[in-house]
Formats: C-alpha cells, structure tokens, sequence
C-alpha cells in the first residue's frame, strides 16, 4: 500500500486540485455523433456563445487558477476568447486539432495534430503550451513518446493512479508528468449521458476529496464549458469551489505549476 504520509505538497497544503476544462466547440460533437447531428453540434456551440464566459466569470468570483484544453480548430475561429482565458491568467494547452482520437493515428499525424495546435496556440498567447489532453483520452501507445520528444512537460490521460507519476519511453529525455484523470470527475458523466442534479455531482467530488485528501494526493477534474457553463451545472462547480475553498489546505493549481513541482521532487529525491 503506498505511504500516503510521504507525499507532500507546497505551502502545508494536504490535497492537490487541478480545475481543467476542455474547450471542444462543436467538434467534439462531431466526431462522437456525426456531422449530421445539428442538435448536438449547436448544443456544443453553447461554449463559445454563452458557456466560457460563465466559467471565467466563476473563476474570477473564486481567484482560482486553471487549465483550458483547447482545440485548435476552435482557437482558430476564436483566437479572442484564447487570449481572454490566457489574460486572466489561466494555463492554455493541447486539446487535439479537430478532436480527432489518437488512437486510430499514425505516429507522424499525431506529431503533425500537437504541432499545429502547440504552434498556433503559441502565435495567439505568444506562451509555448507545456501541456496536453488528448482528445476522448483516446490515446495511442505511442501518444507520451511523441509528447516527449516534442518537450512537453505533462499530459493528463492515464487514470491509473490518483498521484501525478513520471513517464519516460526515452531515458535520455526528460519525463512526462502525468495528472491522472477520472471519469468520475468528468461533467460529461452527470450531465450529458445521464441527467442529474447539480448537488449529486457535487456531493460525489466532495466525498472524492474528502478521501484524497486524508491521504494527501490529486484531484484533477475535467469541465466542458458548453456542459458546466449552463446554467444549474455551475452551480455544481460553485458548490465545490466553496467547499474545497474553505477546507483551507487545498492547492488549486494550474496543471503546469502542479506538474513542475513534481517533476523538481522526483529530481531532487533521486539518489
């Protein structure tokens, strides 16, 4: 069993929460429903129009930082609502082009997908993104090995763990840093497949880090704005903001500065 007393984070902080939200626009829609399906299509839409400025809205009330995931399609059509979320100071990284899965790509169209989206994102912020989600998490063996010969610093796709944990294919090259994800944690699983009230959603992430942090570990929470963006689902966001707030020793972190902190303990702990 893993000694939970030995993980510790910054500042006295007993848990760690990463807020990350997936900006899809309408392609992830299109790539899981068709592109025949209007409905859906506009139904994802609702990010750009309505959903990212209540989230950033929320953001602001709290003072919290966070990490968009974005597709690069939509950063291309919107380029100013990248740069309003990099301005208030969150973490902008790789979500895919087009929300295509990696898992039926070559290794070269994989590379070819997290260039552009890096490079583009990068021309609109003028900060190179260090991180990235794949889309569906839908991954390819062969997905840390591009990242890490790219240079990113972490991805969030293997939800087996519940630590942040090191990923080298290549010893020579410096480690990926995996924030391990949960569908649990995913707005997508209470309020698109089932429906359900904000409070139940609420209460599952309450008690998750409750548990998390009685053993000192990492709760890295997925949002889609054009999902929690509406109205009553952020409204489970907000609920847990209070909460996770008011314990007083919970780090709220972007991925990156989590990812970084790891990655120097991990060096430093080396013999």
């Amino acid at each position: 069993m893993e000694n939970a007393s030995a993980i510790r984070w910054p500042g006295g902080h007993r848990a760690a929460v990463i807020l990350s939200f997936d900006v899809d626009g309408e392609y992830g829609e299109v790539n899981h429903r068709g592109a025949d399906d209007w409905y859906w299509r506009s139904n994802a839409q609702y990010d750009q129009q309505a959903g990212i400025w209540r989230i950033l809205r929320v953001l602001a009330d709290f003072g919290v930082p966070a990490t968009f995931c974005w597709v690069g399609k939509v950063a291309e059509e919107r380029p100013h609502i990248v740069k309003a979320a990099f301005d208030a100071g969150h973490e902008i990284s790789t979500h895919g082009w087009d929300h295509r899965y990696y898992q039926g790509m070559s290794e070269a169209e994989q590379r070819d997908d997290l260039v552009r989206t890096r490079d583009l994102l990068e021309q609109i912020t003028g900060e190179r993104p260090s991180g990235h989600k794949t889309p569906g998490w839908r991954f390819s063996s062969e997905t840390i090995g591009i990242l890490q010969e790219l240079g990113f610093l972490w991805n969030m796709d293997y939800a087996s763990n519940d630590v942040p944990f090191l990923m080298a294919p290549d010893s020579a090259k410096p480690p990926i840093v995996q924030l391990p994800p949960s569908r649990l944690w995913d707005d997508y699983s209470y309020f698109v497949d089932p429906i359900a009230p904000p409070r139940h959603a609420f209460e599952m992430w309450r008690d998750d880090l409750d548990v998390l942090r009685a053993e000192g570990k990492l709760m890295c929470l997925t949002f889609h704005p054009w999902v929690t963006g509406r109205p009553a689902p952020s409204r489970a966001l907000t609920m847990f903001l209070d909460y996770a707030i008011s314990l007083g020793d919970v780090w709220i972190a972007r991925a990156d500065h989590i990812a970084s902190w790891w990655r120097d303990q991990a060096s430093t702990a080396r013999p």
